[in-house]
């Protein structure tokens, strides 16, 4: 991605990303110019991406892994700007839809298409690594994220069976007050 002559991308590529994601072509230039001077090489590798979480308090090792495979979207094992800009777009400015189905598949961390109550588990337990007990904005209480879990499957598995499709969490996504609040937290306010 970019022209690697120049360092700067093509009016295609530029285009392309201004057409897919939700920012502007200046703000799409100057977030370029600073992603090759961070990263000559174009790309950042998963132990970089680590480094940056780590630095931005995120220590937990299954999270990071989470997070990098939502942003390698191809899964070549390293982000190149597109991506990097493309989940950064839905992280900040994206429409609910995007974030819920951004959410959805880092809790499918499996690529099962489907969040498994093992899955989640997993995921939970190291949040509460991460974070310690968890308050909810509307002021539940959690301090095991078993109990989490069994509450999150019991409002978003609608069918029973055990794991929950993209559907089913859109569905209970959008009845659910805490996700509703929480698709607020990385919204720019600017746009």
């Amino acid at each position: 991605m970019g022209n690697s002559q120049s360092g700067r991308l093509t009016k295609d590529e530029l285009e392309d990303l201004h057409k897919k994601t939700h920012f502007t072509q200046k703000e799409l230039k100057d977030m370029y110019k600073q992603f090759k001077k961070e990263t000559p090489q174009g790309v950042i590798n998963k132990k970089e991406f680590k480094e940056v979480m780590k630095a931005m308090g995120v220590a937990e090792p299954f999270l990071q892994d989470l997070l990098f495979n939502v942003f390698d979207a191809n899964k070549d094992g390293s982000i190149n700007f597109q991506e990097f800009v493309s989940a950064l777009s839905i992280m900040t400015r994206g429409t609910n839809d995007e974030k819920i189905e951004f959410a959805f598949q880092m809790y499918d961390f499996d690529g099962s298409k489907t969040i498994t109550k093992e899955g989640m588990t997993q995921i939970m337990e190291s949040f509460f690594k991460l974070v310690g007990p968890l308050v909810t904005f509307s002021g539940k209480q959690y301090h095991q994220p078993e109990v989490l879990v069994d509450g999150f499957f019991e409002e978003m598995d609608s069918n029973g069976d055990g794991k929950i499709s993209l559907e089913e969490y859109k569905e209970g996504a959008v009845k659910n007050a805490d996700i509703i609040q929480g698709l607020k937290l990385f919204r720019d306010e600017e746009h």
